[in-house]
């Protein structure tokens, strides 16, 4: 039996026995000599190098295709032309779909619930999911930067939210551009002037729902409410960045159920987890989209309680529990301990004391806020 992680058997179990932690502990962080074998010797690196090579070329083939069908567009604070739109969706969703069987993933389940509704609901007045029309705000769990891929090859090109990071390369910059999507800056120094994420967030999901759009609507926003991601076993809380405008979702669930290698990006050295994907002999995908989740009086006016439903639904869909307590700062903290080494084991239970004092504040925070937001509804239905 091998490990990914250095420290001793007391500090992972640690991370393990603390419910915001465990969310974060990779799957098979222990290993087996058959996925040695694997990682070593076959496919081992020659079967890496060739698959990387392979899928390198196809992200830089599809990138010129994008680049010829956006020639001589400048406009891009507005939706691009429904035939340039149309042309780069389906150019993305075949080049991800070549991309992903490079990597391994020869077989992928795809279920869309929106399309097979049972005769005995009468669903009829929902609009069925179509990936070159759909406006609604799509969201579900995130596991694992293999995700862009998964959901452009599933769902057409939506309108990602991406770190500030990923525009230092040129193709994923131009990218960024043409399908509109939003900046994230984990460091708030670097984001431009008044900019905030969460406005921009809102604006573009109002701005789907607006009249003027309606023959030419913007691209669906992608957002993942977890804020981060997470070892597949749960679900973290939802954040209510995208549900403040009370609009209707299209959640999806996405799951990578490999037996041997998780594909999660945990608590995980991103070069080890590429290189372990990329030496599977296959990568399992399933990916479910479901019909529109319409929030009622209550979750529209408190978007807190509309997010953590949201957040329970997809847990019940992929039979995980839900977990309110946990975060990007607990994911944080894992990576001090489990990879950098920044954290000693005696320094573990006050850092988590810490952690779980904000956290609890939080929670106390928007619970006050629902009782708030319950009595001005009252106190209105009251009047009228």
């Amino acid at each position: 039996m091998f490990s990914i992680y250095k420290q001793p058997p007391e500090v992972i179990k640690k991370c393990l026995d603390h419910p915001g932690l465990r969310c974060y502990v990779h799957q098979h962080y222990n290993y087996s000599l058959y996925e040695a074998f694997k990682l070593y010797i076959f496919p081992g690196p020659l079967g890496f190098a060739i698959r990387l090579a392979a899928m390198l070329i196809i992200y830089s083939f599809h990138f010129l295709l994008q680049k010829l069908i956006f020639l001589n567009y400048k406009d891009w604070d507005h939706p691009a032309p429904h035939w340039r739109r149309r042309a780069s969706q389906i150019t993305m969703r075949y080049c991800c779909r070549v991309c992903m069987w490079c990597g391994g993933f020869y077989w992928i389940k795809r279920i869309d619930h929106s399309k097979e509704r049972p005769k005995s609901k009468n669903w009829e007045d929902q609009p069925r999911f179509n990936y070159l029309e759909d406006k609604y705000p799509l969201v579900g769990n995130h596991c694992t930067f293999m995700d862009v891929l998964t959901i452009c090859m599933c769902m057409g090109a939506p309108s990602l939210m991406g770190h500030s990071g990923v525009k230092k390369e040129y193709t994923a910059r131009f990218l960024l551009k043409a399908f509109r999507c939003l900046v994230v800056y984990r460091n708030k120094q670097e984001a431009p002037e008044g900019y905030s994420v969460s406005k921009a967030l809102i604006d573009r999901v109002e701005e789907a729902f607006d009249p003027k759009e309606e023959q030419n609507p913007p691209y669906a926003p992608l957002v993942f409410p977890e804020g981060t991601t997470s070892n597949g076993l749960y679900i973290t809380r939802f954040h209510k960045g995208v549900f403040v405008p009370g609009r209707p979702v299209r959640p999806f669930t996405l799951k990578y159920p490999g037996k041997h290698f998780s594909n999660h990006y945990d608590t995980i050295p991103v070069m080890r987890l590429i290189y372990g994907m990329l030496t599977q002999f296959w990568n399992p995908f399933e990916m479910h989209i479901y019909d529109l989740y319409i929030p009622d009086e209550d979750e529209r006016s408190n978007p807190d309680l509309y997010a953590a439903n949201v957040g329970k639904f997809v847990a019940e869909k992929l039979d995980v529990p839900y977990i309110d307590g946990s975060g990007y700062i607990y994911a944080k903290l894992v990576g001090d301990i489990l990879i950098d080494n920044k954290v000693s084991i005696d320094q573990i239970d006050s850092e988590v004391a810490k952690l779980d004092l904000i956290q609890e504040r939080g929670k106390q925070d928007r619970k006050d806020n629902g009782i708030e937001l319950k009595e001005q509804q009252d106190k209105l239905k009251t009047l009228v």
